[in-house]
């Protein structure tokens, strides 16, 4: 009786040395012959879009993306990953003890290919609040041909660039929403998008037409007797959705920052936002509630705008109550995936990491600074810009791949 306790107890105490070693072991321990003592490492998770890309640990090669590299000394690597046609992603990572570093690396591509999405001329475009359509203006005396579709007429169009069903995949195709008219100069008009990207403001000289996003306005409604009162109901809807925001962050320092800024860019899965504190030059465009300006005004205020500034733009991450500066540029907006931006510059587009790391320059050339956009997949930038050739006398828009 004596012996076969014995052996129970022993049992019991081999499975649980044996059990308590294997969660030891996977947490990354190891037994170093050097100090005669058990060791801490760490693991690196990496990532990438496009995958199988090779990676690179201190210059040396140790695997292929999508792969985990187990018991790492724990300490500061310098990792590059690297893909054919592809612009080196480069960062230095700290790896701690029985702990796992996670990357997530987007390769873009060393050569973009540059596209065009319309062909004979397009003017006055503004992307929609939700990021999903462009609103744009093709000129009178010209026909518009988007890429693959039949010839358009002038007037006012909306491309809806988020991906639909196979049912609807004509709706990602522009559509007209409004006729030209005869003594109506539709590139002078200004234009504006309701808070919950539905409607289109059309501001003439002699009136203001309001136009239903989704369909062709055979007869625009006149909304100038209550413009004023649209107006204020508007910026009264877009100051509720932005305050809601604002006081969603817990952190009340950071809530501060938000709520002191002259511009507030969220990413788009709101874990962080971008921020432009100068209050004088953070506007990129004249907004239409300078409509309700006085003429003069109006008019000093496009002159300004007329003159664009860099800024300093700062990226606010919630979760880890981190704050980054980026270089300063025209214009930055978020690309899809929440984790890098574009910045533009003069005659040339980077996209960058949302800490700052992977500048990388995706275009140079002339393009229109205001008329960068971000497609909603994050396959492609859209640009406005002009190539003098026979079949484009006007500018267009084209499209840079990102993948």
């Amino acid at each position: 009786m004596n012996r076969r306790f014995f052996f129970t107890i022993l049992f019991i105490v081999a499975t649980a040395l044996i059990a308590g070693g294997a969660v030891f072991f996977a947490k990354g321990y190891r037994f170093s012959p050097e100090k005669g003592t058990f060791s801490g490492t760490g693991i690196m998770s990496i990532t990438s879009i496009p995958d199988q890309a090779s990676v690179y640990l201190d210059g040396h090669l140790s695997t292929a993306t999508n792969a985990n590299i187990n018991s790492l000394v724990p300490k500061k690597y310098k990792v590059r990953i690297i893909k054919e046609g592809y612009i080196p992603w480069e960062k230095e990572l700290e790896v701690k003890e029985g702990l796992v570093t996670e990357i997530k690396a987007r390769l873009f591509p060393a050569i973009p290919s540059i596209f065009p999405l319309t062909y004979n001329g397009i003017e006055n475009s503004i992307l929609s609040p939700d990021g999903q359509k462009l609103v744009f203006v093709v000129p009178d005396g010209v026909d518009s041909d988007v890429a693959s579709s039949p010839p358009k007429k002038s007037g006012i169009w909306v491309w809806t660039m988020s991906e639909r069903p196979i049912a609807f995949a004509r709706a990602n195709e522009p559509h007209q929403i409004m006729v030209s008219q005869s003594g109506i100069n539709l590139s002078q008009a200004k234009i504006r998008w309701s808070p919950d990207s539905s409607q289109i403001m059309v501001t003439l000289p002699d009136r203001t037409l309001l136009l239903e996003d989704d369909r062709l306005n055979e007869s625009p409604r006149d909304i100038t007797p209550i413009l004023q009162p649209t107006l204020s109901s508007w910026e009264e809807e877009k100051s509720t959705k932005d305050l809601a925001r604002i006081q969603s962050i817990k952190d009340l320092n950071l809530q501060k920052i938000a709520s002191s800024s002259a511009l507030v860019k969220w990413a788009p899965d709101e874990t962080k936002f971008l921020i432009c504190e100068d209050k004088e030059n953070c506007l990129e465009q004249v907004e239409p509630q300078s409509l309700l300006l006085t003429e003069n005004k109006v008019a000093e205020e496009s002159e300004k705008s007329n003159t664009p500034q860099k800024k300093k733009f700062k990226i606010v991450d919630l979760k880890k109550r981190e704050t980054f500066t980026l270089p300063e540029s025209y214009q930055a907006l978020w690309l899809p995936d929440s984790l890098h931006l574009v910045l533009v510059d003069e005659n040339k587009i980077s996209v960058i990491e949302f800490d700052g790391g992977n500048n990388h320059v995706i275009y140079a050339g002339t393009f229109d600074i205001n008329s960068v956009y971000a497609w909603p997949d994050g396959s492609r930038l859209a640009i406005i810009t002009f190539f003098p050739i026979p079949t484009a006398e006007r500018p267009n828009l084209y499209g840079i791949n990102l993948k």
